[in-house]
Protein backbone atom coordinates (compact mmCIF):
# COMPACT_ATOMS: atom_id res chain seq x y z
CA UNK A 1 0.00 0.00 0.00
CA UNK A 2 1.19 3.51 -0.75
CA UNK A 3 -0.39 6.53 0.93
CA UNK A 4 0.29 9.86 -0.72
CA UNK A 5 0.45 12.71 1.76
CA UNK A 6 -0.33 16.18 0.45
CA UNK A 7 1.25 19.11 2.20
CA UNK A 8 -1.42 20.36 4.60
CA UNK A 9 -2.28 24.03 4.73
CA UNK A 10 -5.33 26.08 5.35
CA UNK A 11 -5.32 29.53 3.85
CA UNK A 12 -8.64 31.19 3.21
CA UNK A 13 -8.90 32.27 -0.41
CA UNK A 14 -11.75 33.79 -2.34
CA UNK A 15 -12.80 32.76 -5.83
CA UNK A 16 -11.19 35.99 -7.00
CA UNK A 17 -7.86 34.89 -5.52
CA UNK A 18 -7.86 31.64 -7.48
CA UNK A 19 -9.40 33.06 -10.64
CA UNK A 20 -12.37 30.70 -10.80
CA UNK A 21 -15.64 30.09 -9.03
CA UNK A 22 -16.00 26.51 -10.32
CA UNK A 23 -14.01 23.28 -10.16
CA UNK A 24 -11.83 22.68 -13.21
CA UNK A 25 -12.65 18.94 -13.10
CA UNK A 26 -16.38 18.58 -12.35
CA UNK A 27 -17.33 22.16 -13.33
CA UNK A 28 -19.53 22.53 -10.21
CA UNK A 29 -19.34 25.81 -8.37
CA UNK A 30 -17.47 26.10 -5.11
CA UNK A 31 -19.53 26.30 -1.94
CA UNK A 32 -19.09 28.68 0.97
CA UNK A 33 -16.20 26.63 2.38
CA UNK A 34 -14.36 24.10 0.19
CA UNK A 35 -11.14 22.14 0.40
CA UNK A 36 -9.41 22.71 -2.93
CA UNK A 37 -6.11 21.87 -4.55
CA UNK A 38 -4.42 21.87 -7.93
CA UNK A 39 -2.80 19.11 -9.94
CA UNK A 40 0.95 18.92 -9.42
CA UNK A 41 1.39 17.29 -12.84
CA UNK A 42 -0.50 19.73 -15.10
CA UNK A 43 -2.11 23.18 -15.15
CA UNK A 44 -5.77 22.15 -15.22
CA UNK A 45 -6.66 24.66 -12.50
CA UNK A 46 -8.20 24.62 -9.04
CA UNK A 47 -10.34 21.61 -8.15
CA UNK A 48 -12.23 20.16 -5.23
CA UNK A 49 -9.84 17.94 -3.27
CA UNK A 50 -11.80 14.79 -4.16
CA UNK A 51 -11.92 15.79 -7.85
CA UNK A 52 -8.15 16.23 -7.81
CA UNK A 53 -7.78 12.70 -6.45
CA UNK A 54 -9.83 11.33 -9.36
CA UNK A 55 -8.06 13.51 -11.92
CA UNK A 56 -4.58 12.47 -10.79
CA UNK A 57 -5.42 8.77 -10.40
CA UNK A 58 -6.98 8.57 -13.88
CA UNK A 59 -5.02 11.11 -15.88
CA UNK A 60 -1.52 10.90 -14.46
CA UNK A 61 -1.05 7.25 -13.56
CA UNK A 62 2.53 7.00 -14.87
CA UNK A 63 3.60 10.22 -13.16
CA UNK A 64 1.95 9.06 -9.93
CA UNK A 65 3.71 5.68 -10.06
CA UNK A 66 7.02 7.47 -10.68
CA UNK A 67 6.49 9.72 -7.69
CA UNK A 68 5.66 6.75 -5.45
CA UNK A 69 8.81 4.96 -6.65
CA UNK A 70 10.99 8.05 -6.10
CA UNK A 71 9.75 8.57 -2.56
CA UNK A 72 9.36 4.97 -1.39
CA UNK A 73 12.54 4.88 0.71
CA UNK A 74 12.47 8.47 1.96
CA UNK A 75 11.81 9.06 5.62
CA UNK A 76 9.00 11.37 6.61
CA UNK A 77 11.15 13.19 9.18
CA UNK A 78 14.83 13.42 10.04
CA UNK A 79 14.33 11.47 13.26
CA UNK A 80 12.71 8.44 11.59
Amino acid sequence: MALLWRDPWLKPLSDGDVGSDACAFCKKGFGKVEFVTACEFCDIGVMHDQCANQHIAKGHKKELEGKVKDHRDRRLHDYQ
